[in-house]
């Protein structure tokens, strides 16, 4: 059994202790100590980081009654019986405790403002999250909730640990009924809020520092609700601040100006892109009638065959629309983006072929696939370059099989 300093002095930074045990947990080195101000992931909250000794803790469990800390390196077995002194890693102990103290008085919050309960609470490396049992937060909701949880902050309530028993738990108001019976620790915010808890927490509410809602998300058909507070809250805004203020230079402009000269631009954008769109249209229509006045005629059919280097697909799509506009064209077109092909075969409402299988034929010769209806078909799969051939070959088995069904 280890003695948890932590439960009674979360700010307990360096200790002496004796260590009764070398142990593995999962294949890794660990120490036994008889006393410990090492906290093991429990209740969401992450395990402490530090040193024993001249070895770094890499993690810590709690097993069987003992806390385990998990080492970098294999442990000297004359350290059995020895006194180690051990050292936490401040900076990272406190952050959790800023969370963690922060986590119980918005729960608080949320439930005293509008009745919503906190059903799970997760502690990350870089922000928080608390699932709610409700099915959305208004905009509204979470501002309030921000204000009054920030209010309380600064009123500097005391937040203090006790252990109460069977006897006396009733008399606790707790926001949530314990999940253990016997000897329970209580967290308790001063007539703000009481919970059981076996955490580390902060002394009074201003230590917690700001408290910051960044997002919220529907989970499950919850209401999740990340937060950050203290130093990660405060490092957010220094984040914020610098970007938008940087996009207010960019517009030579207020940040207050930002969010609708945003809108204007994107706006503007939509409308260039779609007048972009038309004359590429336009462009491609023109390119098309030039491919067939250039295609081969067999059978009655306009055959137009070509290869190109870095066209994308969707330009590949729109130019063979364009081609069987006449009913009585064949458009055999690839391309090759870098190591990518796309080839795309398509016939007016007037030719004799199935696209589908003459590109399927086709490219399962050079070692692609693909396929699709008689009319429009796309694949690809090849090496970039094999395309010239491919396309060489498929107007070849084109011509001779329109060629066919006229003398037929």
């Amino acid at each position: 059994m280890t003695e948890r300093i932590y439960y009674t002095d979360a700010y307990c930074t360096e200790f002496d202790a004796a260590v009764t045990a070398l142990a593995e947990l999962d294949g890794r080195p660990a120490l036994i100590l008889d006393r410990s101000a090492f906290y093991p992931t429990s209740g969401g909250q992450p395990y402490d980081t530090g040193a024993l000794g001249d070895y770094a803790v890499v993690d810590v469990v709690a097993a069987d009654g003992a806390v385990y800390h998990i080492l970098d390196r294999a442990a000297d077995p004359a350290l059995v019986g020895q006194t180690i002194h051990g050292r936490i890693d401040w900076p990272r102990r406190h952050d959790h405790m800023q969370q963690h103290s922060g986590q119980h008085l918005i729960s608080q919050v949320f439930h005293q403002l509008f009745g919503f309960e906190t059903v799970s609470v997760h502690f990350g490396a870089d922000e928080s999250t608390l699932d709610l049992d409700a099915a959305e937060v208004t905009p509204e909701q979470l501002d309030q909730a921000e204000l009054l949880a920030n209010d309380l902050v600064i009123r500097a309530i005391p937040i203090k640990t006790y252990f109460v028993g069977d006897a006396e738990i009733d008399q606790v108001p707790l926001r949530r009924p314990p999940k253990v019976s016997g000897q329970i620790r209580i967290v308790e915010i001063a007539g703000v809020d009481w919970s059981a808890c076996g955490g580390t927490h902060v002394r009074t509410t201003a230590e917690i520092g700001a408290i910051k809602f960044t997002r919220q998300q529907r989970m499950r058909g919850q209401a999740r609700i990340t937060f950050l507070c203290g130093r990660r809250a405060l490092l957010d805004y220094r984040l914020k601040h610098r970007l938008i203020t940087e996009a207010a230079a960019l517009y030579s402009t207020d940040i207050a100006q930002i969010p609708e000269l945003i809108a204007r631009d994107q706006a503007l954008n939509k409308e260039l892109q779609h007048r972009v769109d038309e004359l590429q249209t336009a462009l491609l229509a023109y390119e098309a009638e030039d491919l067939r006045q250039q295609g081969a005629q067999s059978g009655g059919c306009i055959v137009v065959a070509h290869a190109y280097a870095g066209r994308d697909a969707a330009a590949l799509r729109t130019l063979a629309s364009q081609l069987i506009a006449d009913a009585h064209a064949v458009a055999l077109l690839g391309s090759a983006q870098g190591d990518k092909v796309t080839v795309i075969f398509a016939r007016g409402e007037q030719a004799p072929l199935h696209a589908g299988n003459l590109l399927r034929a086709s490219l399962q010769r050079f070692g692609g696939g693909g396929g699709g209806r008689p009319d429009f078909a796309q694949g690809g799969g090849i090496a970039p370059d094999r395309l010239a051939d491919l396309i060489t070959y498929a107007a070849e088995q084109a011509a001779a099989e329109l060629a066919s069904k006229e003398a037929s």
